[in-house]
């Protein structure tokens, strides 16, 4: 065998060695790293499973924020919290359905403030009306939500909301512009010359008109309610100096520009021979 053959077998040996070794080489470094990577995910499921375990984040207190109707022992008792409850484990999804189940819960908000304190944010629905349906009546909030059969212990002041006999209309823009409005008059101390509404009615032809305890009678038509009973302020103050407030009113205000006034009688009777006062603004 010639020296060149013999030095091409040799170096094509040492080649093969060569790739064998890096071979080898390389799987037990994938062997290690993979080893490492079970090693580590291993390492991860112990700590989480310490974390989920330890007694140092048990619930110890619970703080329930933003409460009027409903109290905090109602909402505990509806979350149902158990004594040794992990605050890291809490299932939040299953506690929000469980107090979400009162009518009155719009929405809830869990906070957990580390170590060991949870936090419920609850956000109560408002109620502006009561609606009828069928037998019954039902709150209802400024969103159109008839979330509350009235019971007996209810202890409400709300002004009856009429003419609403679909969820069609339900929907309307006059029907959410009359919940809007009620719930301005409510919240602001601008219109408490209007007294208590004590019922409202949804026309889809006429519009919105309102009937108070003080015996005013008012047709807002179908729009700009705020604007309007602003302008009423103006006059229902002129009226009061000039001794005209009192007995039951009607005011036509469907035209922002042009109030009309007329009294009635106690029998509802408009007063013969008078053609009612008109204000333009």
């Amino acid at each position: 065998m010639s020296k060149k053959l013999k030095t091409s077998i040799a170096a094509k040996k040492n080649r093969l060695r060569r790739r064998i070794g890096g071979g080898i080489g390389d799987f037990a470094g994938a062997v290690g790293l993979l080893f490492s990577v079970a090693a580590l995910c291993l390492l991860f499921v112990y700590a989480y499973s310490c974390l989920m375990s330890t007694s140092c984040f048990k619930v110890k207190e619970v703080s329930v924020r933003g409460l009027k109707e409903l109290t905090e022992k109602e909402i505990l008792t509806l979350a149902a919290i158990p004594s040794q409850q992990n605050l890291l484990a809490l299932n939040t999804e299953a506690l929000v359905k469980r107090v979400s189940a009162n009518p009155w819960v719009k929405n809830v908000y869990v906070g957990r403030e580390l170590p060991d304190r949870l936090v419920l944010e609850v956000r109560e629905r408002t109620p502006v009306a009561m609606v009828k349906r069928a037998s019954d009546l039902y709150l209802m909030d400024n969103e159109g939500v008839a979330f509350k059969r009235v019971s007996r212990g209810d202890d409400v002041d709300l002004p009856l909301l009429a003419g609403i006999d679909g969820k069609e209309k339900e929907k309307s823009k006059i029907f959410l512009n009359t919940l809007n409005i009620l719930k301005t008059v409510s919240a602001s101390g601008k219109f408490n010359y209007l007294g208590a509404i004590s019922e409202v009615n949804v026309d889809d032809v006429f519009g919105l008109s309102v009937l108070t305890d003080t015996g005013l009678y008012l047709k807002l038509g179908k729009d700009n309610y705020e604007s309007k009973l602003k302008q009423l302020n103006v006059v229902m103050a002129d009226l009061e100096m000039r001794g005209m407030r009192k007995g039951y009113i009607i005011v036509d205000i469907c035209d922002i520009k042009k109030i009309t006034i007329s009294h009635k009688d106690i029998s509802g009777r408009s007063e013969a021979g008078k053609k009612g006062r008109q204000y333009r603004i």
